[in-house]
């Protein structure tokens, strides 16, 4: 204890957070957390500080954010309200790459859905003693470019 600050090493933080010692390591190095205080023995000591701001970063990640993203909120941090229009914009962005990927997923889901529906065709189909092939296999195997005809 310094003063009437209560401070941990890195394994107590690790504990408290849920967040492993090594990623707490990795967000030093990339200087999204702080450089802690050390101890005579050059142990890292943390705050309770410290600890928040490692459950923002974790709690940002939850959301999506990239690490590029969640620097930008930690500069954005100590500016309470002024900062608010900037957290809104970097919201509704991400929104917008959500909404793209869950379209992106919607067409990949109905493609695979129509190979499906291929495979299960041809399964069913009575062979007359010749071999045929799969027709996923065949259509994966042509390219969808109209230079490579």
């Amino acid at each position: 204890m310094i003063g009437a600050r209560k401070l941990m090493r890195i394994g107590e933080m690790s504990n408290r957070s849920g967040v492993s010692i090594d990623a707490i390591r990795f967000y030093e190095r990339k200087r999204l957390l702080a450089a802690p205080i050390r101890s005579k023995g050059g142990f890292r000591l943390y705050s309770l500080e410290d600890l928040a701001a490692l459950q923002f970063i974790r709690n940002l990640q939850t959301l999506g954010f990239s690490l590029n993203e969640v620097r930008e909120f930690v500069g954005l941090r100590t500016n309470d309200l002024r900062a608010c229009s900037a957290v809104r914009k970097m919201l509704d962005h991400k929104l917008g790459d959500i909404h793209a990927k869950r379209i992106a997923l919607s067409r990949l889901e109905t493609d695979l859905k129509t190979a499906l529906t291929k495979c299960d065709a041809q399964l069913k189909r009575p062979r007359a003693g010749k071999t045929e092939r799969c027709p996923v296999l065949t259509v994966f195997g042509k390219s969808n470019r109209k230079d490579a005809e």
